[in-house]
């Protein structure tokens, strides 16, 4: 698990970062210069439409990649792997192109009453959906070398100040709002370009091409699996988002959007250590399942499955005890805060997906991958039948609890399927502990009054002392329960490094 903690706690710690950068573009310097229907365009659907799209044009490259590139291991062979990385997007990109077009009257009579901005600005989003695609499959290339806190910072960090500076060019108006999307769109041909220089001092990047991988004994496996694979990684890529792809075609529109968007981006800050230990274990479990080390993938299954619950409650915790402290700081309060019950139902449904730890990887990686297939057409007909039931009648809400039901019904029977195929499971005494620790904590401070003055230092003082209460209590108890060898281990070699630290400065 070394290198697994040392690249998910830099990727973990420059992902924070980038969300940080990110909840200020969005709760302040958006709702400074964005209209509530602009802010729904650019922050909730222009950079998610492409992401789904990516998907489908990817042809499964990035699993593809992870799955195989143990049998590329040689210079010649890994030259090989990198041509297949950077030339099979192009079909999938013409074919993406080539549907975009032709159902683009379904479009415009899905989107045109409620949402008369996403027509307006329909062929942006082509250039965008390259854009993601180069970097997401550069992105995985780097990935099956375990190094992901660059891809990382230049996705996370990088793309976003980008879009600070963008809007902040807006609002002082030096440029349009159309300048602004298509700079947002030469923004990902940088990020491109930083990704291949990052690449080059990492001797990774070929400047020749060998298509001599059509040849490869694997390629055959890799064509057969990649075809699966793109059908659950676009349920994959359309899951997360599929709220904000329905919500523009109700009553509310992209103002609606807006809303559910800011909600449930405070809740899933809950789930970036998942996204960052997924990132770089995905390959290291590939392997194990290449020696056949059953016991091996259990190990990590457990590890990642506890350690990812721990912190998740933790993060949830902080945030649910100080939801209203955190709504009253964001400008135009009384609009957004209406996202409260939005950030309880999104945040369990991620609690849910990271306890059940690397389900997901660990089955995409085995011989019984085609079910993962199976599990995502059945989560994204689910959440399809439930958001349109729900969303009618409950608007943004309907949507979050759509997502919960089908987070947890998908996780679930997934949950099972691997127990009874595999004969492993992610749960451990300390998962319990977890529980017992976090039902005290939130009890600890459900009882505290909250401040009605409306003061921002009074909030602070409530914010404070809420989080100080759930850290003593849950992070405390996890420490003294030794509920994580992990965990223990880290603070321990953290605490020795300060004090280390504070004797060398005396």
């Amino acid at each position: 698990m070394g290198i697994i903690v040392r690249q998910g706690f830099k990727s973990s710690i420059v992902s924070y970062i980038g969300v940080i950068i990110g909840i200020f573009n969005i709760l302040i310097l958006y709702n400074q210069y964005l209209t509530q229907e602009q802010l729904g365009l650019y922050a909730s659907t222009l950079l998610t439409f492409p992401v789904i799209y990516m998907s489908f044009a990817l042809l499964g490259v990035p699993s593809v990649a992870v799955r195989f590139h143990s049998r590329f291991q040689d210079d010649h062979s890994r030259r090989q792997l990198f041509t297949f990385i950077i030339i099979t997007p192009l079909i999938g990109l013409a074919a993406f192109v080539l549907l975009y077009l032709l159902f683009k009257p379904l479009y415009l009579k899905f989107y045109l009453d409620h949402s008369p901005m996403l027509v307006r600005y329909y062929y942006v989003f082509i250039p965008l959906t390259v854009g993601m695609v180069y970097l997401l499959a550069l992105e995985s290339y780097s990935r099956i070398n375990l190094r992901i806190a660059v891809p990382s910072l230049i996705r996370e960090v990088g793309l976003r100040l980008a879009n600070s500076l963008v809007v902040i060019l807006f609002g002082f108006k030096i440029i349009s709002f159309d300048t602004m999307v298509n700079l947002t769109v030469v923004s990902y041909g940088v990020a491109i370009t930083a990704m291949l220089v990052y690449l080059h001092f990492q001797k990774r990047l070929y400047t020749s091409l060998d298509f001599g991988f059509i040849k490869h004994p694997a390629f055959k496996e890799m064509y057969r699996y990649g075809l699966w694979v793109v059908l659950g990684g676009a349920s994959a890529a359309l899951l997360p988002h599929i709220e904000k792809v329905l919500l523009p075609a109700f009553q509310g529109g992209l103002g609606s959007t807006a809303v559910f968007d800011i909600a449930s981006r405070i809740a899933l800050v809950i789930s970036i250590p998942r996204n960052s230990i997924v990132m770089i274990s995905a390959p290291i479990i590939s392997e194990a399942y290449a020696r056949n080390d059953i016991a091996h993938i259990d190990t990590i299954y457990k590890k990642s499955s506890l350690n990812l619950f721990i912190i998740g409650t933790f993060l949830f915790l902080g945030i649910w005890s100080n939801i209203d402290a955190i709504f009253s700081l964001i400008p135009k309060s009384d609009i957004y805060a209406q996202g409260k019950w939005v950030v309880l139902m999104v945040g369990v449904s991620r609690i849910t997906d990271m306890m059940t730890g690397l389900n997901t990887e660990i089955l995409t990686n085995s011989r019984y991958y085609r079910y993962d297939i199976v599990f995502m057409l059945f989560f994204t007909v689910l959440i399809l039948f439930s958001s349109q039931f729900l969303i009618p009648i409950y608007g943004f809400n309907g949507a979050a609890a759509a997502a919960l039901f089908s987070t947890v019904t998908y996780n679930v029977v997934k949950l099972f399927f691997i127990r009874y195929k595999m004969n492993i499971q992610p749960f451990t005494i300390g998962t319990v502990k977890v529980i017992i620790l976090a039902a005290v904590a939130y009890l600890a401070v459900w009882f505290i009054p909250a401040s009605s003055s409306g003061k921002l230092s009074d909030i602070l003082v409530d914010v404070l002392t809420r989080s100080v209460i759930v850290t003593i209590i849950f992070g405390g108890g996890v420490l003294a329960w030794k509920v994580s060898e992990d965990i223990s281990n880290g603070f321990s070699a953290g605490w020795n490094l300060i004090k280390t630290s504070i004797s060398k400065s005396e």
